[in-house]
């Protein structure tokens, strides 16, 4: 089969639940489309080229409604958790309109039963040191750290997720509030209270829009002395020639220091101006 190339588009890539083979089975891969809309496997027209048609069995996702607005949820470890040195959260992304929350395991696998919701799960540190420790040459990365790799593994999976996660080392530097006991030496029901303590909503820092321009700053004129014209004898009738005159040379001695004098006629100097 051949065609001019100017009669459809090549090298075109069919997404997941786009296209369906005639056979029913969804399509994916390379495909071009002719001229009048139809569309082939293949990235140009072949005799091995197969059609293909737009899978309609899958309804454009909804736009959520009240009920289905997703919230973040409290999440803590738990003193166990501690001995581990990690546990698990949980994040949900409504694939409409790009939301991403923290959520509890059971809500976590309820919502993304939902065609329209995306979940991950992510492995969070909560063991000692906070920051990286260095000794005798070897680098021990501390929960900072190997919490922000984790995280852009999973970023990978829901795009946003580690800008969405604001605390690295939310949970770790937990200490007892009671004096003269650790943390690891409280009862279970202590332990639990200062744990509580902490809250897991993130809070995303708010950004402090930049100006579009910037403000010019204003620079006084200097000021012009005055000129006492009181003195001055009027040639042209009606008055106030001289003072005019005088007033100009003011204004020219305070820019560059340089007097014009007088109106002059026969004066080269003043003509060649």
């Amino acid at each position: 089969m051949w065609l001019p190339a100017f009669k459809y588009i090549k090298g075109l890539l069919a997404q997941r639940g786009q296209f369906l083979l005639p056979s029913g089975q969804p399509y994916e891969g390379s495909y071009h489309e002719l001229y009048n809309g139809r569309t082939f496997t293949k990235d140009i027209p072949s005799v091995d080229s197969i059609e293909i048609f737009a899978d309609d069995s899958e309804p454009h996702l909804p736009e959520p409604t009240y009920e289905q607005k997703l919230v973040s949820e409290q999440v803590y470890p738990t003193p166990e958790d501690y001995e581990k040195g990690f546990f698990m959260r949980y994040f949900v992304k409504d694939k409409r309109n790009g939301k991403i929350v923290e959520a509890k395991r059971t809500t976590y696998k309820e919502k993304t039963k939902e065609k329209f919701l995306l979940g991950v799960d992510l492995k969070w540190i909560i063991d000692k040191p906070v920051k990286d420790i260095f000794n005798q040459g070897y680098l021990y990365k501390g929960a900072i750290t190997r919490n922000k790799e984790n995280t852009k593994k999973q970023d990978l999976v829901m795009k946003g997720l580690y800008d969405f996660i604001t605390e690295y080392d939310k949970f770790v530097n937990i200490e007892s509030d009671v004096e003269g006991y650790k943390f690891e030496e409280l009862p279970r029901v202590e332990k639990v209270r200062i744990i509580k303590k902490i809250s897991s909503i993130q809070n995303t820092p708010k950004v402090k829009p930049k100006p579009r321009f910037k403000k010019k700053k204003r620079v006084s004129p200097t000021p012009i002395p005055p000129v006492n014209t009181s003195n001055t004898t009027s040639t042209s009738g009606g008055g106030g020639g001289g003072g005019q005159l005088q007033y100009l040379d003011a204004i020219d001695e305070n820019l560059d220091g340089t007097s014009m004098g007088g109106y002059d006629p026969d004066n080269n100097s003043f003509n060649n101006y």
